[in-house]
């Protein structure tokens, strides 16, 4: 197999693959809270990582990752799901109790920097782009689906963003907590360390962890505001697992573009 990292490639290997596959992924993630026990940059690691093992698959070019994501402030409504009182002015994932801030560039700068850099693979002839995302913020979702639309018509390329977590994974997907330390546990284990969270007697309430389940955000919490999905729960056996699953989805939705 050949090279398929961008900044690897010379300028007659880019040429090469302008003629043949003409695609390109674009990983984009955060640089943002995920609990105590791993890394900030989860979201971005995976989008890189699941690009890379797709292109395996399906062929084409993957770009350097951006490690930028972009986030508004809570509603009331959620905050309350969280086990907030609502009156508290939040940010994403940035919860009172955390040690350390999330880097969320305001929504306008992200889609600047992300429209000029598509402009830019699509103006070198790339003719589909796969934006792979691996920060699911409202914003963020809405930014890249409607750059993705701008492409198709500004530049008449085939576009999509993919965000690299699936229900079908088969585990309870959710902000830091189980699906996600193991993907880190097996992309990253030096980015893990499970013993910065209390042990299993504790239960990890959602304000004092910034661990938050999906079902909370969608549906609404548990009777004690607190993390369905453990994250002590996660293996590499795990991440390996969930992230076949999500390359092979990744896989069946490129065929489709």
């Amino acid at each position: 197999m050949g090279k398929i990292r961008f900044e690897l490639l010379t300028p007659g290997e880019l040429k090469q693959e302008l003629e043949g596959n003409g695609l390109v992924f674009l990983p984009v993630g955060s640089m943002e809270w995920h609990g105590p026990h791993m890394g900030m940059g989860m979201d971005t690691c995976n989008a890189y990582e699941t690009s890379l093992e797709t292109a395996k698959i399906t062929g084409g070019v993957v770009f350097p990752p951006f490690f930028t994501g972009t986030e508004t402030p809570r509603s009331p409504e959620t905050l309350k799901k969280l086990g907030f009182s609502g009156e508290e002015e939040i940010t994403g994932m940035d919860f009172p109790a955390n040690s350390l801030k999330s880097m969320y560039w305001p929504p306008k700068l992200f889609e600047e920097l992300m429209r000029c850099q598509i402009g830019m693979l699509c103006a070198m002839g790339f003719r589909r782009l796969v934006i792979m995302n691996g920060h699911g913020a409202d914003e963020q979702v809405a930014i890249l689906d409607r750059l993705a639309q701008e492409a198709k018509q500004r530049y008449g390329v085939k576009a999509a963003v993919i965000l690299p977590l699936f229900e079908e994974c088969g585990y309870g997907i959710g902000h830091a907590g189980l699906v996600e330390t193991a993907i880190m546990s097996y992309l990253h284990p030096e980015a893990v360390e499970l013993s910065e969270l209390p042990g299993r007697e504790v239960k990890l309430r959602n304000v004092d962890y910034g661990i938050v389940d999906n079902e909370t955000f969608g549906k609404g919490p548990n009777e004690d505001f607190t993390v369905r999905y453990d994250p002590r729960d996660a293996t590499e056996e795990i991440g390996k697992e969930i992230m076949e699953t999500t390359i092979a989805k990744c896989v069946e939705l490129i065929e489709k573009l």
